[in-house]
């Protein structure tokens, strides 16, 4: 699928923030939903073979991660509370980096959310010659890593459930090896349904994921797949909605959707790691 243009009236990065009045009245507010891919990875994934888990490069890939929270930072309104991540290295690393951009360090607000987690296919989780499988770290084992501002007391809304299970055994929408598209989509829309649903104030949220991830999160939010493209490293996408005094929640409008104009040198093109599912190649 070819990357989609953004919609007109559609903010193309978080440098034109400033040019973009408010038009929400004193009687509601705007929620905000992040959704993020790391930059660049210490090693590089190769499919059916790995490294599955593999932390971001120790210096162009935390220049990544600082460049996406400055970004993040930036937006006024639209700051997130809490943090989510997938429980890989990759995803947690770039989580911890945005929560203390954020100046929020300490206070607890990053969450280990397993119903984030990669696409559950053994090409990206399975050494095809060895037969081994990847399985992320405990939240237990992440706070060893960053013990700053990881949240021990948070339970995954969309709990990873173990191999073998018959999936006529779990609740439609589970995380749960192996996923086709159809189930990727599911999960992925049920773990931003629960994540929601378990604010208490409709606060506005960073969920750290994976490109195929992104792309069924935001094809759930979104609604159609008419603004779903490739999705580059570092690429961040906004949705917002309006929340009005008496609860009443508005549709989710795309802000801008894997837009790397915060990135450095050539990674601000959007060509470096561009990937989608097989469901948007050909649209």
């Amino acid at each position: 699928m070819a990357d989609t243009p953004v919609p007109d009236g559609v903010v193309n990065g978080c440098a034109q923030e400033s040019q973009c009045p408010s038009l929400i009245s004193d009687k509601t507010k705007e929620q905000h939903i992040w959704l993020v891919r790391y930059g660049l990875t210490e090693h590089a994934l190769i499919e059916n073979i790995g490294p599955y888990d593999s932390d971001i490069d120790p210096a162009i890939g935390i220049t990544h991660a600082n460049a996406i929270t400055e970004c993040i930072a930036s937006s006024g309104n639209a700051v997130p509370v809490f943090v989510y991540s997938d429980p890989f290295l990759r995803t947690t690393h770039t989580g911890n980096i945005i929560v203390k951009g954020l100046g929020r360090n300490n206070e607890k607000i990053h969450r280990i959310e397993e119903g984030l987690t990669e696409w559950q296919v053994a090409s990206l989780l399975v050494n095809a010659d060895s037969g081994d499988k990847t399985d992320p770290r405990t939240t237990e084992q992440l706070q060893q890593l960053f013990p700053e501002n990881i949240d021990l007391s948070y339970r995954s809304v969309n709990p990873l459930v173990p191999d073998g299970t018959p999936r006529d055994h779990v609740p439609k929408g589970s995380t749960l090896f192996p996923e086709n598209e159809t189930d990727l989509f599911e999960r992925c829309a049920t773990s931003v349904t629960r994540i929601l649903n378990d604010l208490k104030n409709h606060e506005n949220v960073c969920l750290v994921s994976h490109a195929p991830c992104n792309q069924a999160m935001a094809l759930f939010l979104a609604g159609n797949a008419d603004s779903i493209g490739k999705w580059s490293l570092g690429g961040l996408t906004r949705f917002s909605r309006t929340v009005e005094s008496n609860g009443v929640l508005g549709q989710w409008n795309l802000d801008f959707y894997s837009s790397t104009d915060h990135m450095p040198g050539e990674y601000k093109d959007g060509m470096k790691g561009a990937w989608s599912l097989p469901s948007f190649t050909n649209a």
